[in-house]
């Protein structure tokens, strides 16, 4: 999937923190002042973005109201039909994308703000993949139990996987300890397991369910 990030100047940092976050998680974000080279046309590079991207992230703030490229940028997008999601820094969308709900963005809390924005995108149909991929990766590799128990919580029964993907998740439950020793995640899995039941049979339930695996660690 390819994002791209409008914003005005004076957020660029705020901006690159958000580009950092979602790259976790597949989103592959444009930012003008990352992104472009030195003695690059400015103008032509941020078309060529707009033209490749699948989604539309504008920062909502008074400067962004004031921005003549920030404007062309979103009346681009919202001409060529790209995906908008208004992030709302310290303003509402307005003119041709007010109609369009948006994520509402503290700076003080930005992991909590981005986690909104790929919560969303992950549950849309139509950008859902790179993003589920993405966590169900971050989710295989946990490399301790609470950070396991956490990204169980997260994700398992947040959001809707393929069949390829649940596969995927099962490999990640069988082969990484962190994930199947980890007490305090089996609630999260065996939820999982009810909701792709098709895809879990009796005897890796049972394993799941055995002192070698998320038993180990209960009292008895």
């Amino acid at each position: 999937m390819e994002t791209f990030i409008s914003y005005s100047s004076g957020i660029k940092n705020t901006a690159g923190k958000i580009k950092n976050y979602l790259d976790l998680f597949g989103f592959n974000c444009f930012l003008a002042h990352e992104d472009i080279p030195p003695q690059t046309v400015w103008p032509k590079e941020i078309l060529a973005a707009l033209n490749r991207c699948d989604l539309f992230l504008p920062l909502l703030n008074a400067g962004f109201i004031e921005s003549f490229f920030c404007q062309q940028e979103t009346g681009f997008a919202y001409c060529m039909g790209i995906e908008i999601l208004p992030v709302m820094i310290s303003k509402a969308p307005m003119g041709m994308i007010s109609d369009i709900q948006a994520v509402r963005f503290k700076r003080k809390d930005i992991d909590s703000s981005c986690w909104k924005i790929v919560k969303h995108v992950a549950k849309r149909e139509s950008l859902s993949k790179p993003v589920l991929d993405a966590l169900i990766k971050w989710f295989g590799e946990s490399g301790h139990y609470d950070i396991a128990n956490e990204r169980a919580k997260l994700i398992l029964n947040e959001f809707e996987f393929s069949p390829r993907q649940v596969k995927t998740i099962r490999s990640h439950i069988k082969n990484n300890s962190q994930i199947y020793e980890t007490k305090h995640a089996r609630d999260s899995i065996f939820k999982f397991f009810d909701k792709y039941s098709n895809h879990f049979d009796k005897k890796f339930i049972e394993w799941y369910d055995s002192k070698k695996a998320s038993r180990k660690w209960l009292s008895y």
